[in-house]
């Protein structure tokens, strides 16, 4: 159950213009700092947002189709409801910057533990804020822009990693725990449409993100349809979709568990 928590918490003012298709241009030369700058200039950004989700979900053994709501403040929550496609509410989640808590209606169940349990699943420290932004297609750590070089792949800009930095890691003594990440941009939108992470010093535990469908919300664009596959202690593929895509300081994030709810533990 858990696991179905994890890919449910981990989804995403007013008006959306129909979606941006793709077309092939030519390719402005860019170094790695100043594409990276194009990125960040495109990034979205948010205070509160909510949207309505779509999800299909594909473990080892187990295939997992719903939809619901993702509602989400900028590095503090990300809360969901999910429904089985009759709408009925079969779970809640809520993921703060320390904290997972589940609640199952089928069983009467709640989870409730520190964040950290997610690193069981996910190849990297896990947070709020590296949560939110896989949800809406940015990245929080492109700065270092000498740790990348640029190449063109099938009419993206792509983002890898530089010879520099591997050198580095090769050469250090000590057991790091580093994040290797390649990415590739639209050259039209700057914006990732695929992202490649994975740790040096394991390599089947990764996540690949492919991003699609970019639609506009208050003048940037954010992708409506994401698809994940995460490897590592378990196998697990998952495809988001997003619609109604709105802003709005109103929205609340209710999340009360029955006292009749008997607490799980993992």
């Amino acid at each position: 159950m858990l696991i179905f928590s994890l890919l449910s918490v981990a989804i995403i003012n007013t008006g959306c213009s129909s979606k941006k298709k793709m077309t092939k241009t030519s390719l402005r030369e860019f170094t790695a700092a100043s594409l990276i700058r194009e990125v960040e200039k495109n990034e979205f950004d948010f205070d509160k947002m909510q949207a309505k989700i779509n999800l299909k979900i594909e473990t080892n053994d187990k295939n997992f189709t719903a939809k619901g709501q993702l509602r989400m403040q900028k590095d503090s929550i990300i809360w969901t409801s999910i429904s089985l496609p009759l709408g009925m509410e079969v779970l809640r989640a809520m993921v703060t910057p320390d904290s997972l808590f589940v609640m199952n209606r089928n069983d009467k169940t709640y989870l409730s533990e520190n964040i950290s349990v997610l690193n069981d699943i996910s190849p990297l420290m896990t947070t709020i804020m590296f949560m939110q932004s896989v949800l809406i297609g940015n990245d929080l750590n492109l700065r270092e822009s000498d740790n990348y070089k640029v190449e063109i792949d099938d009419g993206q800009y792509n983002l890898l990693i530089s010879k520099k930095l591997k050198k580095e890691i090769k050469h250090n003594d000590e057991e790091w725990k580093v994040i290797l990440k390649d990415l590739w941009i639209d050259p039209q939108l700057f914006k990732i449409t695929k992202y490649h992470i994975r740790e040096y010093n394991d390599s089947k535990r990764k996540i690949e993100l492919q991003y699609s469908d970019f639609v506009e919300v208050n003048g940037k664009y954010i992708p409506t349809n994401i698809n994940i596959n995460v490897h590592g202690n378990m196998y697990l593929k998952a495809n988001i979709s997003y619609s109604n895509i709105t802003t709005d300081d109103n929205i609340e994030f209710i999340y009360n568990v029955p006292k009749k709810y008997d607490r799980i533990f993992k």
